[in-house]
């Protein structure tokens, strides 16, 4: 008997060893007891505080995008540990219970794993299911957990059911349990978006079911996409059907213009629209019509492979008052939109906030005189994706013209509130460093600024004025801006890549601190922080570069140690000892 109990303790210390092995690494805070004033004043605590500092303990439960469960993960964190301590508040009284209800069924993600090591533990206890059965399969994780949400739900329709606003579901339990889904969304009447399987989109025979009971029992829903061979279910929206959509997306479909124009005028709280590939999206579909229901004045549109919308037809669309007081982000991607033809759109949207053009070309930029430059005064982050269409000359730099405009809208400060721009050529950079030419010294006073004139009657009277005609070759320079107005006026966040790269180079481009100086566009040459504290995190904070490397003048470089001062020249030495404002590096 005393060997018996002897293996029991031995197997039960393992087990103990096994746990504290694959417990979770958190940080937490040391244990404390309660106390009687600590428990009082959380009794005092208003609802919407407790249910505030619970959505901390479960961040997930007020995520509200109208994303997939796989793009809507939070990063380095575990959902389904942060799921299980608001479940643990909840048990805490009766009180905690409803209000830790009201946080836990607000947004509901089904994931089939833990993010962190408890996974493993789990995964061994669910394979060992008898004696003879050491390394059964494991059981759909997954699936258990919609079938047990489905009972909850259903059980309590009054309570649970009607807090259920989001559900996002992984994607083969979406694809392979339709039946334990729609029984799921049945009792669900206030549910803004739900994760679908990609049958559902295409009119699939094998999601009718879930489909009904979708349209039957789910009015509120805000978001929905269909693709082609949907378009029967498209057109019950011009019946009342989901009359709150928010977002729609449109992919590969063959519908009659005017159908299509009467669906979405019929959706007042419509604000995002996606079309793909689709041909028959033209002009004339976003052009006023005494017979049908104008278009809606949308916040984000975003086209792809749209080839018969042009840039006039966006005009005309953005003439609209209420269009250009709503639009904020734009995206085209090969579209009929002409990058020579952007000026057009910016021109009418005085509040669009992000632009997007992905073109591939043939050609270069056209050299015709007229073409404005890129002016806005709202835009803050520009996707400008130029790159060479296969059909392209391989000898000949297409793009290279199209980023040389873009270069000189920007020394132009077309776009002065411009903080993020994206771009494809990896150079792109360096083109906005030291453009402008020196200036004489007798034009500006001691510091580099210009000298001002005098303030006379004579001298306002008598200003000399540029008398060349249109037709001078020289009236191009006489009129051209003072090179002390180009330049950048604020730093602009530049995000470059080639055609064989993956990942975005990042360089930071400053303004120069005084204007008239030798290579005075930026303070310095962009440097990428790949790996540094503002890309990756904290923890690289205190290891930024401490080095600089410097070219020998031969092919190659010479290492300058960082604890030390900078290295002068001996005419910057010579210039120090006098005193003189003289820097070799500034």
């Amino acid at each position: 008997m005393k060997w018996f109990k002897r293996k029991k303790a031995k197997k039960a210390l393992q087990q103990a060893q096994r746990q504290d092995e694959y417990a979770p690494t958190r940080t937490l805070a040391p244990y404390q007891t309660p106390q009687r004033s600590s428990a009082s004043y959380w009794e005092k605590l208003p609802p919407k505080v407790v249910e505030r500092i619970f959505s901390f303990v479960c961040p997930h439960t007020q995520d509200e995008s109208y994303e997939s469960c796989e793009q809507s993960a939070l990063e380095d964190a575990c959902m389904l540990c942060d799921l299980r301590d608001l479940s643990h508040c909840a048990q805490v009284s009766r009180k905690w219970r409803k209000l830790a209800a009201n946080v836990m069924y607000h947004s509901i993600r089904i994931d089939v794993v833990h993010y962190c090591e408890r996974e493993e533990l789990l995964a061994d206890k669910r394979r060992r299911r008898s004696k003879f059965n050491r390394n059964a399969e494991p059981e759909n994780t997954a699936q258990a957990r919609l079938q047990l949400l489905c009972r909850t739900v259903r059980d309590d329709a009054s309570e649970y059911a009607l807090l259920v606003k989001y559900l996002k579901v992984p994607y083969m339990t979406r694809e392979t349990c339709k039946a334990d889904l729609a029984r799921t969304v049945a009792v669900l009447p206030h549910l803004r978006y739900v994760d679908l399987p990609e049958g559902f989109f295409t009119d699939d025979t094998n999601s009718n079911t879930l489909k009904l009971e979708l349209q039957a029992s789910c009015p509120d829903i805000r978001k929905m996409t269909y693709i082609s061979g949907s378009e029967p279910s498209l057109e019950l929206l011009g019946d009342g059907l989901w009359r709150n959509l928010e977002v729609l997306e449109f992919t590969k479909l063959n519908m009659d213009p005017s159908v299509l124009r009467q669906v979405l005028g019929s959706l007042h709280c419509l604000r995002a629209l996606k079309v793909t590939n689709m041909k028959t999206f033209d002009d004339d579909l976003l052009q006023h019509n005494d017979y049908l229901a104008p278009f809606p004045a949308l916040e984000e549109l975003y086209f792809q492979d749209t080839p018969n919308l042009t840039a006039d037809g966006l005009a005309g669309y953005l003439f609209r008052s209420d269009v250009q007081s709503m639009l904020k982000n734009l995206h085209l991607s090969n579209t009929g939109v002409h990058p020579s033809t952007l000026q057009t759109i910016l021109a009418t949207a005085p509040n669009l906030d992000h632009l997007s053009i992905i073109e591939a070309v043939t050609s270069s930029f056209p050299t015709a005189s007229g073409i404005p430059p890129l002016s806005s005064n709202s835009l803050r982050t520009l996707h400008y994706e130029i790159t060479s269409a296969s059909s392209a000359s391989t000898f000949a730099k297409t793009t290279t013209s199209y980023y040389a405009y873009l270069t000189s809208s920007l020394l132009q400060n077309g776009l002065p509130n411009l903080v993020s721009l994206y771009v494809r050529d990896p150079d792109f950079p360096e083109s906005l460093i030291d453009l402008a030419p020196p200036v004489p010294a007798f034009a500006s006073d001691v510091d580099g600024y210009p000298m001002s004139p005098p303030k006379t009657p004579f001298s306002q009277q008598n200003r000399p004025v540029s008398t060349f005609s249109s037709k001078n070759p020289f009236a191009a320079h006489a009129n051209a801006p003072s090179p002390r107005n180009l330049g950048l006026k604020q730093p602009l966040e530049v995000y470059s890549k080639g055609l064989d790269e993956m990942e975005w180079n990042f360089s930071k481009v400053q303004p120069a601190a005084v204007p008239g100086r030798r290579g005075s566009m930026t303070s310095a040459r962009p440097i990428s922080s790949y790996g540094l504290g503002d890309t990756m995190g904290k923890q690289w904070a205190n290891e930024a570069r401490k080095s600089v490397i410097v070219g020998n003048g031969f092919g190659g470089f010479l290492a300058i140690p960082a604890d030390g001062p900078r290295p002068r020249s001996s005419a910057g030495e010579k210039k120090s000892q006098r005193n003189s404002a003289y820097d070799m590096w500034r």
